[in-house]
């Protein structure tokens, strides 16, 4: 089991590598998440692969013991509200005000294994299908090269296909390899994966039209919650929008957004400019 001290250095690894607040309540789960790599590191528990960081010159240990800290929770079409919010609301107010030919850029920001950018990608194609859609760049990012390999496989589960897909779109949109299934490569295509760190400036990805951050930010602290928002507002078209998981706010942390319903979306202020 890990000591406290042991925990509390975790706390201050994963806070200043990828945002994670982890609160001391959590010392258990944390020691739970760490015991498999610990195994593959031959380390008896993980109080042992905190010492052996120690022992190491390089960084690749900490990178290793965040990783897996990093919850990859997540499944296709997730939230159906926010789904209903999104086809009947943003993405047709977005689209009135763009050019016809315009191409809509979203970014899925904390794809984790990849279910949430290709809902949107079979989004887009069914809209696109009803004559509603556009040309559609989907950029998704994670810090986790552990997820983003799963993700960019595009090959999941029985189980996991399962969670939130009908048997339409299971059929029309994947294709069966043995017990897998596996994105068809028209919905493949439409993803770009990339890795990235949302404690980092996304500002040369950008600007995006819609930027999905769903159950990201709650597990961050106050301060670095804000400057998150602030990032993803500075890698927002003037008028685009932001989604958040439900229950995550953006207004009553920083002014560069306004809420546009009870749906988890947020509308960026035209005004707002960062501090310098």
């Amino acid at each position: 089991m890990l000591t406290e001290a042991q925990f509390a250095l975790i706390a201050r690894q994963a806070k200043r590598r990828v945002g994670l607040a982890l609160k001391p309540d959590r010392l258990a789960v944390v020691d739970a998440r760490l015991a498999p790599l610990a195994r593959r590191e031959g380390c008896a528990c993980a109080g042992e692969l905190v010492q052996a960081t120690q022992e190491r010159s390089d960084d690749l240990l900490w990178d290793a013991i965040v990783d897996a800290l990093v919850d990859p929770s997540t499944h296709f079409f997730r939230d159906r509200a926010a789904w209903r919010a999104l086809a009947e609301r943003a993405i047709p107010d977005i689209l009135r005000g763009r050019a016809p030919n315009a191409r809509l850029r979203i970014w899925s920001a904390g794809c984790a294994t990849g279910q949430e950018p290709f809902s949107l990608a079979i989004l887009m194609d069914e809209l696109r299908e009803e004559g509603q859609g556009a040309t559609t760049e989907i950029v998704a990012t994670d810090v986790s090269a552990r997820l983003l390999d799963k993700a960019t496989a595009g090959i999941f589960s029985q189980f996991e296909v399962q969670r939130g897909l009908s048997v339409r779109r299971m059929i029309a949109r994947f294709e069966r390899i043995g017990e897998m299934w596996r994105v068809m490569d028209r919905v493949r295509a439409a993803v770009r994966f990339e890795a990235h760190n949302l404690m980092s400036e996304p500002a040369a990805m950008g600007p995006f039209d819609l930027i999905l951050c769903r159950n990201v930010l709650c597990g961050m602290d106050d301060e670095d919650r804000k400057a998150t928002l602030e990032r993803l507002a500075g890698a927002l078209a003037e008028d685009g929008m932001l989604m958040l998981g439900a229950g995550e706010h953006a207004v009553d942390v920083t002014d560069a957004f306004s809420r546009t319903g009870e749906d988890g979306l947020f509308l960026r202020n035209a005004y707002w400019r960062r501090a310098a």
